[in-house]
């Protein structure tokens, strides 16, 4: 069985989809596991073969080629959301694809979502470039005590269900809202007191929890797969501890921190991890972007159909890399604690004629394997949207 984490090196888009769909290609069984944020990811897998094109957000990006997913508890599944994911998968692939859950996996919850919405409206032109899906709210919540789990969701018929969201609300999300200073002039207001929401949304995650198989995933269970690759949401520059770039930061570990112990409680280690960037940086949302251009002072920059204007991220941006001394930086800090050297997967290689674009220079493969290449495991490739190659 081969370990493998496939994260973000910058602030998300960089291909992480790609790197993991190509990776559960190479195995007979092949587990993804989610480990950190929720629905917000977006990670597309394209086929020109066989004409195929999914935007993976919960569903592990290799489904299409037979991986199983897996929730870690660190992951905050959206069950609302799961069912619309699924029956859009069946519509492309005539398979519906087995997830797994962990039973202390929490869910994001549709107050969670409102109040996410809520709060990211009312900060206007400050606005820190959240999706809109509430997975720092569910994150407040759980610390605050009021944790929703699939085992939960699984135990409970639809009225104990619909019990717990209406104490959650009563309990917490009311002061929440307070706390917030959410007022009534809010166009989410008066939905977060409304209880018809309330109802639809307990009836659909009771009914959506059927697609996710509750598992105890200990070393055993694991050993009936090759190959564990975790897929990592957004990038290492948004890591909840990369505080330079706070508020414009997620609620979650993005880096390998959760992949390490979760295969540490099992006696596991971890044996390759895999930092993904495209040959420049791309920024989906607000905050500072360092050596930021406009697309089309690029001509050969072709249009992201994943990360097209959206209500709560704007126009997705564009940046070179900074300087080649300092491109390993937040990798190397990643994995400081732990004896592993990391691998690099670089990623729209067509793009910029196989140049990597820093601040002052362009570099190729050539000098970038001289300079860096003793610090790295591996070094992969993609010339296209569909695969890897090891350089």
């Amino acid at each position: 069985m081969r370990t493998v984490a496939v994260v973000g090196k910058n602030y998300g888009d960089e291909g992480k989809g790609l790197v993991t769909a190509s990776l559960c290609s190479l195995f007979k069984k092949p587990l993804i596991i989610k480990h950190n944020g929720g629905a917000q990811a977006g990670h597309t897998v394209e086929n020109e073969e066989r004409g195929t094109r999914f935007v993976h957000h919960q569903i592990g990006a290799g489904a299409e080629y037979g991986a199983d997913t897996l929730f870690a508890e660190t992951y905050y599944p959206d069950l609302y959301q799961i069912k619309k994911e699924i029956e859009e998968f069946k519509s492309v692939y005539g398979a519906v694809p087995k997830i797994f859950g962990e039973e202390e996996s929490c869910i994001t919850t549709v107050d969670d979502v409102l109040i996410n919405m809520a709060v990211e409206t009312q900060r206007g032109e400050g606005r820190h470039g959240s999706c809109g899906m509430g997975i720092n709210e569910c994150s407040e919540r759980i610390k605050a005590g009021y944790k929703l789990t699939l085992k939960q969701i699984a135990d409970s018929s639809y009225e104990q269900l619909r019990n717990l969201l209406v104490n959650i609300r009563n309990e917490y999300t009311f002061n929440r809202v307070k706390e917030l200073k959410i007022n009534v002039q809010n166009p989410y207001y008066p939905m977060i007191f409304d209880e018809n929401i309330i109802d639809n949304f307990a009836a659909e995650i009771k009914d959506n929890s059927k697609f996710i198989q509750l598992v105890d995933a200990d070393t055993d269970w694991l050993w009936h797969y090759d190959g564990l690759i975790f897929e990592s949401g957004q990038g290492l520059l948004l890591d909840r501890d990369y505080t330079i770039n706070a508020p414009h930061i997620t609620a979650s570990k993005t880096g390998i921190t959760e992949p390490v112990k979760f295969l540490n409680k099992r006696k596991l280690e971890l044996q390759e991890a895999i930092y993904v960037t495209r040959t420049y940086v791309t920024k989906h949302g607000a905050g500072p972007l360092a050596n930021e251009f406009q697309k089309n002072e690029r001509a050969d920059l072709q249009t992201d159909m994943t990360n097209l204007p959206n209500e709560w991220q704007g126009d997705i941006r564009y940046a070179s890399h900074g300087s080649l001394d300092d491109f390993l930086i937040p990798v190397i800090e990643d994995i400081k604690n732990i004896n592993i050297k990391p691998s690099l997967a670089i990623t729209h290689m067509n793009e910029t004629k196989g140049k990597i674009l820093f601040e002052n220079e362009s570099v190729d493969l050539v000098k970038l394997k001289d300079i860096l290449g003793h610090k790295l495991q591996n070094i992969y490739v993609s010339w296209n949207r569909q695969e890897i190659t090891k350089y």
